[in-house]
């Protein structure tokens, strides 16, 4: 029995030490600039370090391809920098813009807020991708975030071992990982910086016959975790300073009478799309994304609202 214990002990401590220094690992080596998949637009978002812009726009995928960011900073002189990334819900948008804040500057946010931002868990497939952040654990907005909506992580456990909450995400931090991480660092490709983490000059129309679009219905709730993280959005915008604007990017044909009415609260300006041309296919690249075209189009609108504003 004496011996079954001390086995039992020696693999314990063995599993801990493990457990721990493949953590430890997985900090550093997930941080550094080097390994960051600049492919991917959150994680090219955190290797931006040192940058001082006039203003960062920020949203999901319908901000990220919402501007062409070299004509607007064209039309309203100033210089500024899209960090919107497909499927960023207010969740990520926090953590991104927080953690973003720490070692770069900007003077002006504009946020993106809209039916799908507000119901995230009915609109995206995956409303919050916690596993991008855990390498920042020592953030307090990042771990209070964490552990709040990961009720494995709101434990004494992981306050004692905070590195095995890597092995809860392990499919994002393992060995193969590690590998194809250190294999891509030889050959990074920078997809962003040309457009300012805008969208490039991708062409698609909606569809190849008008007659075929059906009729996207926008949703007429707000999901109260959602609207909490817009406010704690705000609240850390106006801690840091920061003028702040919010817009509605432009959707086939767009119906935004509900967040004209529920968003009036937020007491802060919002641009709407109403001199947006929403009935024609060839601007955008679905119902709810424009196409290059489409952001030709939307960007001078917006230009004038946010020179106004300045």
């Amino acid at each position: 029995m004496k011996l079954f214990l001390i086995k039992g002990l020696i693999s314990a401590v063995l599993l801990i030490g493990f457990v721990f220094g493949y953590g430890r690992f997985c900090d550093y080596f997930f941080t550094q600039k080097r390994f960051l998949d600049l492919s991917e637009k959150k994680q090219w978002v955190l290797a931006q370090e040192g940058g001082d812009w006039d203003y960062a726009i920020l949203g999901s995928s319908r901000a990220f391809g919402a501007f062409d960011m070299n004509l607007l900073d064209s039309l309203t002189g100033m210089k500024g920098i899209n960090i919107a990334s497909d499927g960023s819900g207010f969740k990520d948008n926090y953590l991104i813009l927080s953690l973003f804040l720490k070692s770069n500057s900007i003077d002006f946010l504009v946020l993106q807020v809209d039916d799908a931002s507000l119901n995230s868990k009915e609109s995206f497939s995956n409303e919050f991708h916690a596993f991008r952040f855990l390498p920042y654990w020592n953030d307090s907005q990042v771990q209070s975030t964490l552990k709040t909506e990961i009720p494995a992580y709101n434990n004494e456990i992981t306050d004692l071992l905070p590195e095995w909450r890597y092995f809860y995400f392990n499919k994002y931090f393992s060995p193969k990982e590690v590998l194809r991480r250190w294999n891509n660092s030889k050959i990074q490709k920078d997809e962003y910086s040309n457009y300012a983490g805008g969208k490039g000059q991708s062409f698609q129309r909606l569809l190849d016959s008008s007659a075929d679009i059906k009729i996207k219905h926008s949703i007429k709730t707000i999901a109260p975790e959602d609207w909490h993280y817009l406010n704690q959005l705000i609240s850390l915008a106006k801690n840091k300073d920061l003028k702040l604007v919010a817009f509605v990017a432009p959707t086939f044909y767009g119906d935004n009478s509900f967040l004209k009415e529920s968003l009036n609260e937020l007491l802060i300006p919002i641009y709407f799309p109403d001199d947006f041309d929403d009935l024609n296919p060839e601007l955008f690249y679905d119902l709810g994304h424009l196409n290059s075209k489409g952001r030709a189009e939307f960007t001078p609108l917006f230009a004038k609202f946010i020179s106004s504003k300045i």
